[in-house]
């Protein structure tokens, strides 16, 4: 059997943070899974949910396998684990160096999970599908129209920067994480370090929730914009990123001037977990046996947002 085949996409050292405290004695720790839409709840061990095989893998020619980016990942939640256990649970500041850590791992939370593979999948599709076209037509051509078509073209500096080939972008295709996500991390992580870190600190019985894709970001002020510019980006002054880290802290990364170890309110873990909620790709966690139906309440349209103030003509 080959080993660490089974890799998480959401780690497990994370999840038994909200493994159910009124477990039975002796019982194997767990926690409680429910289907995106609430339904289908069940008991599960961390280890056992939210990985596949060799998901992170890369292999070599003759079928070798690579671990380097499963490694690189257990050591970043080792570190993480650390860090929450010996500083945000008993709300110590971090060092600065933990603040980067912290970071790494809100970058790595967003870009490992298989709803963000998919849609880095989806992003390569046209090019690659461009360029098999491409390639068929040139394929196609007589010798004479070839040989018009390749003086036609610019020629290309040996030294050019930025230009990537087919078998590139077919890599990015069929493997995105494996070639895409250490670039993103190294992207992301010193973007997010320039944002205000906030803690936010309930007492509350059933707590912050978590699920298969635990970073949300989210923009309040998205709907007062036009369509193109909604999508929730760091350039926006009310972006806020959060990430459960227990079922008593959720991280907050904004650019509100929020920082340190903030008490919340019920309200303020309610909305939280919609938020949450409805970013889960397919399953959510709680540590109890409990949903409320303020996680699936979809709320109502600002007064002031731009569909209710630029109102499509009809006909």
């Amino acid at each position: 059997m080959s080993k660490h085949k089974k890799q998480h996409f959401v780690p497990a050292c994370y999840l038994k943070a909200w493994c159910d405290p009124e477990a039975p004695p002796m019982h194997k720790p767990y926690v409680w899974v429910f289907d995106r839409n609430g339904q289908n709840v069940r008991r599960k061990a961390p280890e056992n949910i939210f990985h596949e095989s060799d998901m992170y893998t890369t292999f070599g020619k003759n079928g070798e396998r690579d671990l380097i980016l499963e490694q690189g990942l257990s050591q970043l939640e080792m570190e993480f684990t650390r860090i929450r256990n010996s500083k945000i649970n008993y709300g110590r500041d971090l060092t600065p160096d933990e603040h980067i850590l912290l970071c790494a791992f809100t970058a790595t939370a967003q870009a490992r999970t298989p709803a963000n593979r998919e849609h880095q999948r989806k992003q390569w599709e046209r090019p690659l599908r461009m360029m098999e076209r491409m390639t068929e037509a040139v394929a196609n051509m007589t010798p004479d129209t070839k040989e018009r078509f390749i003086a036609s073209q610019p020629p290309r500096s040996v030294n050019s920067k930025g230009s990537i080939g087919y078998e590139e972008v077919k890599q990015m295709h069929e493997n995105p994480l494996q070639t895409l996500l250490y670039p993103m991390i190294q992207a992301t992580t010193p973007l997010l370090c320039k944002l205000d870190m906030a803690f936010l600190v309930s007492n509350d019985e059933i707590g912050f929730i978590t699920s298969d894709h635990p970073c949300v970001w989210f923009d309040p002020d998205s709907c007062r914009r036009p369509p193109m510019y909604r999508g929730p980006a760091l350039m926006y002054e009310t972006i806020e990123i959060t990430v459960p880290l227990s079922p008593t802290h959720c991280l907050l990364l904004n650019r509100q001037g929020m920082n340190g170890y903030i008490q919340v309110q019920p309200n303020v873990v309610h909305e939280v977990n919609r938020r949450t909620r409805f970013e889960a790709d397919e399953y959510f966690v709680v540590r109890r046996n409990v949903k409320l139906d303020h996680w699936f309440d979809r709320g109502r349209e600002p007064e002031d947002s731009w569909d209710r103030l630029h109102p499509r003509s009809g006909g």
